[in-house]
């Protein structure tokens, strides 16, 4: 099972990628057809000063229903160098979502992408797993899939994998760096942070 992202503000289209992980990565703004209202259901989550920039829907704890993503963000100025949160939703037994998780810095600000600019560039949700990817760079590119498991004896999200890719334009030399829990340590998602763990695939 796998759900794409839906970016809820008008911009340009994100390119179809492929990582390490099953899956695909997809993104479709909100102001086409269908997708303002899939983010409308997700704004009463959302504190006051915040909007919902992204969504994706899957089975995040794996019980076989569908739970949802919403990336959130206050006004385009601040957002621009912010960190920006991320809202886990889960399904409760009588069809409705409620807040799991807030994790208020799991999403990178929308000018760390560099010269690329937006640097998120899919959500892939699986079965009880999710993985986020960013990209950015101008000579030297880079990217980085943080993949989450949820653990349900301890009703967490812990990061399990990440995975860097670099590639300077310049000279042709590409890399890939591998990270497993072991490397980093227990890191739940309420408390994650990209900037903690930036790309450097490339020495």
């Amino acid at each position: 099972m796998s759900a794409g992202l839906a970016a809820c503000a008008p911009g340009r289209y994100l390119q179809e990628t492929g990582g390490d992980f099953n899956g695909t990565w997809s993104m479709r703004w909100c102001d086409q057809t269908g997708l303002q209202a899939d983010c409308s259901e997700l704004a009463p989550f959302t504190p006051h000063d915040m909007t919902v920039r992204a969504t994706a829907r899957g089975d995040l704890d794996g019980d076989g229903d569908e739970d949802a993503l919403a990336v959130i963000e206050r006004d385009a100025d601040r957002a621009a160098s912010s960190p920006r949160g991320l809202l886990l939703l889960n399904r409760d037994p009588g069809g409705s979502l409620r807040e799991a998780i807030n994790s208020p810095n799991a999403i990178l600000c929308r000018k760390c992408g560099g010269m690329m600019g937006e640097p998120l560039q899919g959500i892939r949700i699986g079965h009880g797993d999710f993985t986020l990817r960013f990209e950015g760079g101008s000579r030297e590119l880079w990217s980085s899939e943080y993949r989450f498991e949820y653990s349900r004896d301890r009703d967490l999200w812990l990061l399990t994998q990440i995975v860097h890719d670099g590639f300077d334009r310049a000279d042709g030399k590409a890399a890939k760096r591998q990270l497993i829990a072991s490397d980093f340590g227990e890191v739940s998602l309420e408390h994650f942070d990209p900037e903690d763990y930036p790309a450097n695939a490339l020495p």
